[in-house]
């Protein structure tokens, strides 16, 4: 299930958020890496934290399915933050985050990654009942890590091999407009942003 939901709407529901911070704020593929495992890693605790809900008490899990649109406000407001963050570092300091990415920026990759997870989608909803059907807590634990490895598998590998790919060679091309992208990318991600906030977008 974790598969079949990365393979569809969750590889493409990724790139409009990690394109724009690969262009930004990766200058090689071992920094491209960790941005990643932060977002990615963050997505797999979020299905481990629903299959442990769903295991401990139903009733407070119907009330996050039923209130989980406060989770793409927060995701939005988070990647809102980190763009601007960026920007500021961008435009007001000599150190931008290719050179050097604070703690509060590595907390915003993870933010986005968990808070976008809360998509009540069906595979997501399945892992739900599997989990508060078991009366066993490791299993619970085991049906979370393994449906939020299946989901990351696949946009992980695709952001890390091809669009890595296009952004270094897009960088290392136009090196001298380096600032520009930079800053392109960062109002792209604040627009991005916004549009998660207000539900045009979906996560």
């Amino acid at each position: 299930m974790g598969l079949q939901l990365g393979a569809t709407a969750c590889a493409v529901s990724c790139m409009p958020v990690m394109t724009p911070i690969l262009l930004s704020s990766s200058r090689d593929k071992t920094q491209t890496l960790a941005l990643l495992v932060e977002y990615f890693g963050a997505k797999i605790v979020a299905y481990t934290f629903i299959a442990l809900l769903s295991f401990l008490s139903a009733s407070a899990l119907k009330t996050v399915i039923n209130d989980h649109q406060i989770f793409v406000k927060i995701a939005g407001v988070f990647i809102v933050i980190l763009g601007f963050t960026l920007l500021y570092k961008s435009l007001f300091t000599k150190k931008s985050c290719t050179s050097e990415c604070g703690s509060s920026s590595k907390f915003g990759y993870f933010g986005i990654g968990f808070f976008s997870s809360f998509s009540f989608c069906f595979p997501v909803t399945s892992l739900v009942t599997i989990s508060g059907s078991t009366d066993v807590l490791l299993n619970s634990l085991f049906y979370g890590l393994s449906f939020g490895f299946g989901v990351v598998l696949i946009p992980f590998l695709l952001l890390y091999f091809f669009i890595y790919k296009i952004t270094s060679t897009f960088l290392t091309e136009f090196m001298k407009h380096k600032k520009a992208i930079e800053i392109f990318s960062q109002i792209f991600l604040l627009c991005i942003g916004i549009s998660v906030f207000q539900g045009w977008i979906r996560l």
